[in-house]
């Protein structure tokens, strides 16, 4: 499937699969400012390392309903969303990696932003996100790359009591 830039939103879908057709549609991909893309279903981001803009709210705004109504175009919330509608099949990981500076901490809050939107009713991911400042504060130091780096892993967990209602959050 391509997007309408008529980059390919999933790495698979590529006729010639090489380091140099990934590296290639990766960087048109970023270059027309798509830094999220598929392979199979894991969503491969690059951190476009700018502002988000003073549009940003109302961006996730949108974004946020677009997915909650079934967009499976490459983002981090089409990720939350497959976890979070899998639920009823099981437990449910989502795996943030990246070095330094690469955004992890911004994806896992976008992650339990869009749980918290699912789950108005329940208070835990919004409760998880609002404390996400407060451990920021105690282990995040300043590096060449970025300006408030984490300085630790972190290990945030959802547990639920039936496929949409969150019982219980830890966050270590």
């Amino acid at each position: 499937r391509n997007n309408m830039a008529g980059q390919p939103d999933d790495l698979l879908s590529l006729d010639v699969l090489s380091a140099d057709t990934i590296a290639d549609t990766v960087e048109r991909r970023f270059a027309s400012r798509q830094n999220a893309t598929w392979v199979g279903e894991i969503l491969l981001t690059l951190n476009p390392w700018a502002p988000r803009g003073s549009d940003a709210s109302a961006d996730d705004a949108v974004l946020l309903e677009d997915y909650t109504q079934g967009a499976t175009s490459p983002h981090v919330f089409a990720v939350a969303a497959a976890a979070h509608a899998e639920l009823a099949a099981g437990k449910q990981y989502i795996v943030v990696s990246g070095e330094s500076g690469a955004g992890k901490t911004e994806c896992a809050k976008s992650v339990l932003k869009f749980i918290a939107q699912l789950e108005e009713e329940a208070p835990l991911p919004a409760l998880l996100l609002a404390t996400s400042p407060l451990l920021e504060a105690f282990g995040n130091a300043s590096t060449g790359r970025n300006s408030n780096s984490s300085r630790f892993g972190k290990l945030i967990e959802v547990h639920y009591s039936s496929a949409s209602a969150s019982a219980s959050a830890s966050s270590s």
